[in-house]
């Protein structure tokens, strides 16, 4: 019987346009290369893609937030390691470590997602996979859990008009271009002093093409800031976000 591995790390070698004008990679591109890691090791562990998609099933990504202690800067080696810490009929969690290459720890990151049947868009039993609950990792995260963020009553931000490029191969707003969003709600100046300690994010519905959205922040506290993406014309909220700041 085949033993499959409970952990999985991949090893990117950072280079300038991977970074922002901090110099340091941006936290889209910690993103995409977080689900990326994720995808590979579900492949591994016989519950990816290519064996759920024929069975019309999809992994969505319900929720994800980062934890960072410095970031990656050009010419260094990012070493991010994965396991599943839980999962029950309706939701896995699936945890992140990211290092250098002499094992410093950049930061840590958390993740929630479900399956949903491609036809009825609803989500799906997970415990029904077999032997999911033998994937489960004893490893621990020391990094505190997604909390929830409440709708923002007011704020200050931009409208944004969804371009193709911020549509990905689902023909749906990009998990990953919706973190670029929010993160451009925070000043460049605000960026040049702090860097973005936090920042968590819920999915909550799709965006396609030429939508109309509204992003808006608010200061909760003093470097702590929620954020939220929605329809200008009063549709489902998109998103919603928390941005913890912290001095350089």
């Amino acid at each position: 019987m085949e033993i499959k591995p409970k952990e999985y790390s991949k090893t990117y070698n950072i280079v300038a346009s991977d970074c922002n004008a901090q110099r340091e990679v941006t936290l889209q591109f910690l993103a995409n290369k977080i689900l990326d890691v994720a995808t590979e090791h579900a492949d591994i562990l016989g519950i990816g893609y290519a064996d759920i998609t024929p069975k019309n099933q999809a992994w969505v990504l319900a929720r994800l937030a980062l934890e960072m202690e410095r970031y990656p800067k050009p010419y260094e080696t990012l070493i991010i390691e994965t396991w599943i810490e839980d999962c029950n009929k309706h939701f896995s969690e699936r945890n992140f470590c990211m290092k250098d290459a002499e094992g410093n720890i950049y930061g840590y990151a958390r993740s929630v997602w479900f399956v949903i049947d491609l036809t009825t868009r609803k989500s799906l039993d997970i415990s029904s996979f077999a032997g999911m609950n033998e994937m489960i990792s004893e490893r621990i995260s020391p990094m505190q859990k997604i909390g929830k963020v409440r709708p923002l009553a007011s704020g200050e931000g931009f409208i944004h008009r969804v371009k193709s490029g911020d549509i990905d191969y689902n023909r749906h707003f990009n998990s990953g271009k919706q973190v670029e969003h929010i993160v451009n709600l925070v000043p460049m100046t605000d960026l040049d002093a702090k860097y973005i300690s936090r920042f968590e994010i819920s999915y909550m519905n799709e965006a396609h093409f030429n939508q109309e959205l509204s992003l808006m922040r608010f200061e909760e506290a003093p470097d702590n800031y929620v954020a939220e993406m929605k329809p200008t014309d009063g549709g489902a909220t998109i998103c919603r976000c928390r941005i913890i700041l912290k001095t350089r």
